[in-house]
């Protein structure tokens, strides 16, 4: 095993020690931020998704939406909290929180593995930088997040097992191959489509450096596939016992209406192959043009300059530079951070050239490449396919490749003629990457409301601790009085319509609608009302529903139901 240097093996110098505590103080701001801004729409939704069936709804019966399994392992943590606090009061905050302690793990865990095998300082910001770029600003586990989370988890357990070949025995490289093979079929199950990431990675464990020795390659696919055996056998034992023909997806009301019929539930985009391809590259170039711009330049300079000594300095310094035009792009163009940590990780291919062959920590470096790096943007391409706004969602799998390509940046470095504490230098520049997140995080949120406008603290309800503007803080302590004041002990369900999913969160009553994200599906809807609960007690409507919603639920909303409250932009109505 190679020996990393330790940064506790002799007294840190001045200047660094000065900069892990700006870094120190940078980790607080980012975990700090997730007390900052409600995003009543992708948030309320998935939360609302987990907690679906705990206010009672089947699984993947009376649920009929394709996110749920991805958004199924928040539930466990919200059921912990509805019990231990009784009530749904702060369940946003709580589900950050949850977000942040994982996202804690999940990097302590990455550091680990990585300071086996590189420099501490290396490893330490490369897993910082990537891990301070919150995935579109959503602070919580949602089914992208469950995603990422499960597939490094994977990918980093492989790339331990691979770097250690001559060190693990024999009995724990497959103990962990086959928790690689569990976390990714948790994967899987939170994201269906990362079934190709499953194949190629069970590829690459059968064909990757196979001629180290052909039988352990061969145990090696084996216990992946018993551990993605073991998760799909307890996900069988369920469906079986509920009955597959219970299942939402095998009904007859979805199988005529068609997989795409429930409105933004499905991972099988409607739009075509072609239009898929195209906005993979297209889209993508459009995201990244004045850094590939940089880069091209940055390549140009690293030709030009091939026989001077200093080449490698300059090549980061305009790594550096390119990093700040990206950041820069994306803020005007409000990509936010994704884009940033993507076009980080272009670089991994040109410092991996600059490296040095006799460079002893080149071997690892392709691995990090062949085993994270590239499933990882296969995993992008998968969201591409998948998902609506393809391209933008490219950046959720590519990202992990920044990690390589900071410690590759460190590792270049310290082959350049540079006089000064490499570390020194290292972490400054590093440093100045993790400041571009941090302002990006503060600068913009996902749903457009500046962080640093949100100066007013919620005192209840499902929002209860978050910050936010004066005029939301009011609005919501406000409409959940006024929905608890409307709904009677005999009420059971509620609908809700376009922009007022938050209000399934804020009762205990069953969610009354085929998906949550609303009801314009008015057939379907109705379809839904005659297999389970019949009409719903509550309907809550936003009063700019009418330009989103089905004439036809209109209609049926004004003949029966009686309008109870109207609080602050929503309409609360009860059935007469």
């Amino acid at each position: 095993m190679l020996k990393s240097d330790s940064l506790i093996k002799k007294p840190l110098n001045r200047g660094l020690t000065i900069i892990l505590i700006i870094n120190a103080f940078f980790v607080f701001l980012t975990i700090a931020r997730a007390f900052f801004c409600i995003a009543i729409l992708d948030e309320a939704f998935n939360v609302g998704q987990a907690n679906r069936t705990i206010q009672g709804n089947q699984f993947l019966v009376e649920n009929w939406d394709y996110f749920q399994t991805g958004d199924s392992f928040l539930t466990p943590f919200l059921y912990i909290f509805i019990k231990v606090t009784g009530s749904s009061e702060g369940i946003i905050l709580f589900s950050r929180i949850v977000f942040i302690v994982l996202q804690t793990l999940l990097s302590v865990f990455i550091f680990r593995i990585l300071s086996r095998y590189f420099d501490r300082i290396a490893a330490f910001f490369s897993v910082l930088i990537y891990e301070t770029a919150v995935l579109f600003l959503l602070f919580y586990m949602w089914y992208d997040n469950w995603e990422v989370y499960f597939r490094l988890i994977g990918l980093f357990l492989i790339v331990l097992v691979n770097c250690s070949y001559d060190k693990l025995s024999p009995k724990k490289s497959y103990l962990m191959i086959f928790l690689a093979g569990v976390v990714h079929a948790c994967m899987v199950y939170a994201y269906p489509t990362m079934i190709i990431v499953y194949i190629l990675v069970l590829s690459l464990l059968y064909f990757y450096k196979r001629k180290q020795n052909t039988k352990i390659h061969k145990y090696r696919v084996l216990f992946y596939i018993l551990g993605s055996a073991f998760v799909f056998i307890i996900f069988l034992s369920y469906v079986l016992r509920i009955g597959i023909n219970k299942l939402f997806v095998f009904n007859d009301v979805i199988s005529k209406a068609g997989l795409s019929s429930t409105g933004r539930a499905g991972f099988f985009s409607a739009e075509s192959i072609i239009t898929k391809t195209e906005s993979l590259f297209v889209e993508n170039i459009q995201y990244y043009a004045l850094g590939l711009i940089v880069l091209v330049v940055d390549l140009l300079m690293l030709y030009l300059l091939r026989k001077n000594k200093n080449r490698n300095l300059w090549f980061c310094i305009i790594m550096v530079f390119g990093f700040l035009v990206q950041l820069v792009n994306s803020i005007v163009t409000s990509d936010c951070i994704n884009m940033l940590m993507t076009y980080v990780s272009f670089y991994t291919i040109p410092l991996y050239y600059l490296l040095k062959k006799e460079n002893e920590k080149r071997e690892i470096y392709k691995d990090l490449i062949v085993l994270v790096m590239i499933p990882s943007y296969v995993a992008g391409v998968a969201y591409n396919y998948t998902a609506l706004f393809g391209a933008l969602k490219f950046a959720c799998g590519a990202r992990p490749g920044a990690m390589i390509t900071i410690l590759l940046f460190y590792e270049v470095l310290k082959q350049s003629e540079i006089r000064k504490d490499i570390k020194l230098v290292f972490g400054s520049l590093a440093t100045f990457i993790v400041a571009m997140n941090v302002f990006t995080m503060y600068y913009v949120s996902f749903e457009g409301t500046k962080p640093y406008l949100c100066n007013t603290q919620i005192r209840n309800g499902i929002f209860k601790g978050l910050f936010d503007m004066p005029e939301n803080a009011r609005r919501y302590e406000k409409v959940e009085k006024d929905l608890a004041e409307v709904i009677s002990d005999s009420d059971k369900t509620i609908t809700c319509g376009p922009y007022a999913m938050e209000f399934y969160l804020m009762t205990d009553l069953k969610p009354n609608a085929a998906n949550l994200w609303d009801p314009n599906n008015t057939e379907l809807l109705f379809q839904y009302y005659d297999m389970y609960y019949g009409e719903p007690d509550i309907i809550v409507l936003h009063d700019s529903a009418d330009d989103v919603t089905s004439p036809e639920f209109l209609e049926f909303v004004d003949e029966n139901y009686e309008l109870a409250r109207y609080t602050d932009g929503y309409f609360i109505f009860h059935r007469k």
